[in-house]
């Protein structure tokens, strides 16, 4: 930690671990789960203790107020959360289960794209997060707005303290490519100049590490994009496949990777709906447009009650289509403080009853949307 700070500093606790497990501890997630694999294979092994950094309520609450400041944490405390967290990610399924216990209310949030102000505003609304007020942010955290480190690791700092209480699924966004063209590499650059290059990556890595989707109480599919092409679903080529992908499916996808190493990932993350049958491509360039019958056929072959999904600008913040079944959340109002659109979050108790409700833009600091962009390069 740099002399002279006097932010917000991470407590300290014993753990005993691996002595070889140390040597791993240069800065790759990737390095390091796999040494963390090979001593759990291993016994007699040499074990140490160490003092460990960790995040705590007292901190986490620190850190937002830090960041709404426009003030930036050592770059070892981002390299420690984000080590953590990647670590801890990659030991979820890559979609996961969710339950919603009694006397709790999950809340489902969409895009944020970097406008920190306005997550300060969701957790003002409706409650800062805890193990009774779960929330689920559904992708896209990042890119466009000019906040973006500040709402990531917030995020993924609130997801070690709260594991089972707070979730994160991956957007479009959270891939190399988009976040070299529409802010975040630059942002990264900026506010954190010295080791910006590995903590870049090690975003990267973070982010192919995060779930595509989530399942609450078996019955809400909540996935950032949408739903897929017929040829997509693994009995396509059967003669009596139906070509509706099972979650099955997505249990069993391999994630860690970029967006289009599989079109079942790709679909995920991009697809739209469309108010009229069938499907058909997407103006977009990749993954496909979907009517209302591919949402009934998908919620009746997977027994669901609806889908939740985000991806998309729309003016009051929540849209719901195809009968009901097909819900896009949007938490970015003013979006690229360019549009004057609401931004929306669910509430969903245990019984499955959804509440909707919309909020408008707040001020933020006079940084404007897409200052760390990169658009130009293609231009």
């Amino acid at each position: 930690v740099p002399g002279g700070y006097e932010g917000p500093r991470m407590p300290l606790r014993k753990r005993t671990v691996p002595k070889a497990s140390l040597a791993a501890a240069d800065g790759s997630a990737k390095d390091a789960e796999a040494s963390d694999k090979g001593k759990e294979a291993g016994e007699g092994e040499e074990m140490v203790e160490i003092e460990e950094e960790y995040v705590d309520l007292d901190f986490v609450k620190a850190v937002a107020d830090w960041f709404r400041d426009e003030k930036t944490l050592p770059d070892r405390y981002v390299f420690t959360i984000l080590l953590q967290a990647d670590r801890l990610l990659r030991q979820l399924p890559t979609l996961v289960d969710v339950a919603v216990p009694a006397d709790t209310v999950l809340t489902v949030c969409g895009d944020v794209h970097g406008q920190y102000y306005d997550v300060l505003n969701i957790f003002k609304l409706n409650g800062f997060p805890s193990d009774k007020l779960m929330y689920l942010f559904n992708g896209d955290f990042v890119d466009r707005g000019s906040f973006s480190v500040e709402v990531i690791v917030l995020f993924l700092a609130l997801k070690l303290l709260y594991p089972n209480a707070f979730f994160l699924n991956r957007g479009n966004h959270e891939s190399v490519g988009m976040n070299q063209l529409y802010g975040f590499e630059g942002e990264v650059k900026a506010k954190y100049p010295t080791h910006s290059r590995r903590m870049f990556a090690l975003f990267q890595e973070t982010f192919e590490a995060l779930p595509i989707a989530h399942l609450i109480q078996d019955k809400i599919f909540v996935v950032h994009g949408g739903l897929y092409s017929r040829s997509t679903a693994k009995n396509s080529t059967q003669p009596e496949g139906d070509g509706v992908v099972r979650l099955d499916e997505l249990r069993g996808m391999a994630r860690f990777y970029q967006p289009n190493h599989s079109s079942l990932m790709c679909e995920s993350l991009w697809s739209d709906p469309q108010p009229q049958n069938g499907r058909a491509r997407s103006p977009r360039g990749t993954a496909i447009q979907f009517g209302p019958d591919v949402t009934r056929e998908f919620c009746d072959k997977n027994n669901l009650t609806m889908v939740i999904r985000s991806h998309q600008q729309v003016d009051e913040g929540y849209e719901i289509a195809h009968d009901g079944q097909m819900v896009t959340v949007f938490s970015a109002p003013n979006y690229c403080d360019a549009a004057t659109n609401k931004g929306a979050y669910i509430r969903i108790t245990p019984e499955l009853e959804c509440t909707y409700h919309k909020f408008a833009a707040v001020p933020h600091p006079n940084v404007k949307a897409m200052a760390y962009a990169n658009v130009g390069r293609f231009a």
